[in-house]
């Protein structure tokens, strides 16, 4: 099991507490859990069960941990759980916020320094990582959000050479804790490692969902996710 990771965010006048941690290999995934007064107001949890049966150890682990992490930090300042916590304030506390703010973390969160998310978790990969890797890459920031119709611009390369992968299959699909996986899209990327794919995303109006883009190549896999 490896160590978690814990941040206080303050969201208006209350402080939020973000705990993510490895559950260990005998339950092999990574949980996210939002606290507000001892009281958990959203919870992730994603498997790393791939990651294992791939081989990949502690290193791998770790990067996606630290990812998720971060992923649940941008949710709540991006407003995306804005429902579900103000759910658990009391009345005075419940004023729409713009934005929140990390107040106090056990998370070194200067790794950005003008770098986006991927980018410093690709270096860190291919830093460590001893054979060759898929790479998947959200080329533009759209706003995906439940109910709404977008379009993906997506890019695979080699995690050694920085090449771009052509004929890697993506699949764009939703899961939630409300029914089965829904496949939204499909495609393969062009010789330059690209492709755009439309999506609509169906209303979310009850549980939780994300979205789940993975690509398949003769290298391997690559898989990003995105809470709904």
């Amino acid at each position: 099991m490896i160590t978690g990771h814990n941040t206080d965010v303050r969201y208006g006048d209350v402080v939020l507490h973000v705990q993510t941690e490895d559950k260990g290999q005998g339950n092999p995934c990574i949980e996210s859990l939002i606290y507000y007064g001892g009281q958990v107001v959203v919870a992730k949890r994603g498997s790393y069960t791939e990651l294992l049966e791939s081989g990949k150890g502690d290193d791998e682990i770790m990067a996606l941990m630290d990812h998720q992490h971060r992923t649940m930090i941008k949710a709540i300042q991006a407003g995306k759980f804005d429902e579900k916590i103000r759910a658990f304030l009391p009345e005075k506390a419940k004023t729409p916020v713009r934005k929140a703010q990390e107040v106090s973390s056990t998370f070194d969160m200067s790794a950005d320094s003008g770098r986006t998310l991927d980018q410093v978790i690709l270096e860190y990969l291919t830093s460590e990582a001893e054979q060759e890797q898929l790479v998947l890459v959200l080329e533009e920031e759209p706003e995906i959000s439940s109910g709404s119709s977008i379009d993906l611009a997506l890019r695979t390369r080699s995690s050694k050479s920085g090449q771009p992968v052509g004929g890697a299959s993506i699949s764009v699909k939703m899961i939630s804790t409300f029914g089965g996986p829904r496949t939204l899209g499909l495609g393969e990327t062009d010789g330059e490692g690209g492709v755009r794919l439309p999506v609509d995303i169906p209303t979310v109006d009850r549980g939780t969902a994300a979205l789940i883009i993975t690509a398949s190549s003769s290298i391997g896999q690559a898989e990003l996710k995105h809470l709904l």
